[in-house]
């Protein structure tokens, strides 16, 4: 199972053609965030949520898709065990293929951008292919890199959480009338045998 978490390092740190060149990292750099994306594909494949974390920088703030942010490697944490693996979580399965579109390297500072692709089923069974974008920043700090930034959004006007929520309300609204109908059969039934009675 994919998790919410893999979502965001892979985005951050995949070579993928894109559009336009952003300027060339160093080698040094190039390595160095190589050495951030093994480090985080390992330790996902290990389930090793522990050192997931330890790639994140002690203020890193994320926003996830339903809007909510986080502040730092705990609070991350934290929203991981709510939607993915805690007793109520909300999230069955997640599946991605992060596609950077571009990057820029600043000094010490990498900024990334591009689809993350991705597909939830939640624990309700829902289906939903978001295909959320993402913007991501990654800086050194001493002798590595580390995600500082991270924000994923889908779109607010065609999405497939609307067409869920269009969906229930027609169903609700639809049996709601088809019960007034009813009723309101019901009521005129028994007006029209009193008439016809006396």
């Amino acid at each position: 199972m994919k998790s919410l978490l893999l979502v965001l390092f892979l985005a951050l740190v995949v070579n993928s053609p894109g559009q336009g060149n952003p300027p060339a990292a160093t080698d040094d750099a190039n390595a160095a965030i190589n050495k951030l994306r093994d480090g985080l594909v390992s330790s996902f494949k290990k389930g090793d949520v522990d050192t997931l974390l330890t790639f994140l920088d002690s203020d890193v703030v994320v926003t996830w898709q339903n809007g909510e942010v986080c502040r730092g490697p705990e609070a991350v944490r934290a929203f991981y065990q709510k939607m993915m693996s805690g007793e109520k979580r909300i999230v069955r399965e997640i599946q991605s293929e992060p596609e950077v579109l571009g990057r820029q390297l600043h000094g010490e500072t990498a900024v990334s951008w591009g689809n993350l692709h991705d597909h939830f089923v939640l624990t309700d069974g829902s289906d939903l292919p978001l295909n959320s974008v993402f913007t991501s920043t990654i800086a050194r700090r001493g002798d590595k890199w580390l995600v500082t930034g991270f924000h994923a959004s889908v779109n607010a006007f065609d999405n497939p959480v609307l067409g869920l929520a269009t969906r229930k309300i027609a169903l609700w609204v639809g049996g709601g009338a088809g019960v007034a109908g009813l009723l309101l059969g019901w009521v005129l039934a028994r007006v029209l045998q009193k008439k016809s009675a006396s």
